[in-house]
């Protein structure tokens, strides 16, 4: 029995799907298939039934238990060898979405690719929830993800981090709506803004909602009030525009913010979000499964991490619009 048949096999069984798995590990079919024949012939049963549809057979569920837990542990095995050798060289997968990664990922990678210029890193672009079940099924070594349940999920917490969200809206919408009481509404949202005072206004939405998404949905919910849609959106780069342009309020993450302040017309006012009173954060983790073993590498990439998350602290993006000094 090989390993390389075992893990072929493994990954046939998450696609469940010949013509998918071979693309996405940039092999033949017709390899891939050899690989679970010869699987096939050493344990001398069918392990997937191929009409309709490929689905794995009893004894091909029970062969899958078996892989992965040879496969998670050859992943630790390489870890803890990185660590016996010291080696300078390896491999280094993380699980994040990009819009987080884009902001902190510049400054980690540059300090990191100095210290281990041989370790190639591997990102996959993930939402936290999909980031969380790659943890749990061993095939990331650590992931960034927001308000994980890391008791329920059974994962290890390595470093952590208090993202601060913004609602940021334009004085034109707001003297639209408001008139002149705008400025008293202003001046109370410097140090956060409740949404129950800006019911009038429309709002763009990201949908589907994320995490961010779900938090400001509670806080209209505590608002006692639908938002009035101006937009839905699957993506966060088109709040500038819509915000410059005064046609609704948006939200963002600080993360996000720090990089986009600078595009925010000066008529743009960035509150920090509150909910009952008190600052709407999204908290970050860095997980990883308690069952990985964490070699150097990756250990000196999450101090990284942790240096990086350590700025927003620091930054102060809130204001009030810069026409109004």
């Amino acid at each position: 029995m090989e390993l390389d048949s075992l893990y072929y096999f493994m990954e046939t069984a998450r696609d469940l799907h010949i013509t998918r798995t071979a693309g996405r590990l940039h092999i033949s079919q017709q390899t891939l298939s050899n690989h679970i024949a010869r699987l096939e012939a050493y344990y001398g049963t069918k392990l997937f039934y191929r009409y309709p549809t490929l689905q794995l057979t009893s004894a091909g569920k029970e062969v899958l238990s078996f892989a992965q837990k040879v496969h998670k542990e050859e992943l630790n095995l390489k870890a803890i060898l990185v660590d016996t050798l010291q080696s300078d060289t390896g491999e280094i997968t993380i699980s994040a979405s990009s819009p987080r990664f884009n902001y902190y990922l510049p400054n980690v990678l540059e300090k990191f690719s100095a210290e281990y210029p041989n370790v190639t890193i591997d990102i996959i672009d993930r939402t936290s929830d999909d980031s969380e079940i790659l943890v749990q099924k061993n095939q990331v070594d650590f992931a960034v993800t927001v308000d994980t349940d890391a008791r329920r999920l059974k994962v290890n917490v390595k470093a952590t981090c208090e993202d601060p969200v913004y609602f940021c809206v334009s004085d034109k919408l707001l003297y639209k709506y408001y008139g002149e009481d705008m400025n008293i509404l202003r001046e109370k949202s410097v140090n956060g803004a409740d949404l129950e005072d800006f019911s009038r206004l429309p709002f763009l939405i990201v949908s589907p909602l994320g995490r961010m998404g779900r938090k400001i949905a509670q806080c209209f919910n505590d608002a006692g009030y639908e938002p009035k849609v101006y937009l839905k959106a699957g993506y966060t780069t088109i709040m500038a525009p819509v915000c410059n342009a005064g046609l609704a309020g948006c939200f963002t993450s600080h993360m996000n913010m720090a990089r986009w302040h600078y595009q925010m017309a000066d008529d743009v006012n960035i509150f920090p979000l509150s909910f009952k009173g008190k600052p709407v954060m999204l908290k970050l983790y860095v997980i990883y499964s308690r069952q990985r073993y964490l070699n150097h590498h990756c250990r000196r990439f999450i101090d990284l991490l942790e240096e990086q998350f350590a700025v927003i602290g620091g930054e102060k993006l809130v204001r009030l619009s810069r026409r109004s000094e």
